[in-house]
């Protein structure tokens, strides 16, 4: 996600990046993507290094990329079917580790 908005960004023209279509203007998604990939995989490594701020912030960055996903899955089915499927993937996982991340946050308390 992160890395097919900075691929966007970089090959579309100035003109086409702010030009609004389809309800919104492509440079908000395409930053957004950026961030919200770039959290979650600082959230991931953070999480393999064991940190102990790292399953807060793993909950916090799961809620910006299921909100992320939802949102974007409709404009997803209607023009690429086949990333739909990975999306809902994607979705299962989070909604998967929600359970443990909520856990591991209470036990320190």
């Amino acid at each position: 996600m992160g890395i097919q908005s900075l691929w966007n960004i970089t090959v579309s023209g100035s003109d086409s990046l702010f030009q609004f279509e389809h309800q919104n203007i492509p440079a908000f998604r395409y930053i957004t993507q950026l961030l919200i990939g770039l959290v979650s995989t600082l959230t991931g490594f953070a999480m393999w290094l064991r940190v102990s701020w790292s399953t807060g912030f793993a909950i916090f960055a799961s809620g910006l990329l299921i909100a992320f996903t939802l949102n974007n899955m409709g404009r997803v089915i209607y023009s690429n079917p086949p990333e739909a499927i990975f999306m809902a993937i994607i979705l299962i996982i989070l909604f998967q580790s929600f359970p443990f991340l909520m856990r591991k946050t209470n036990r320190g308390m």
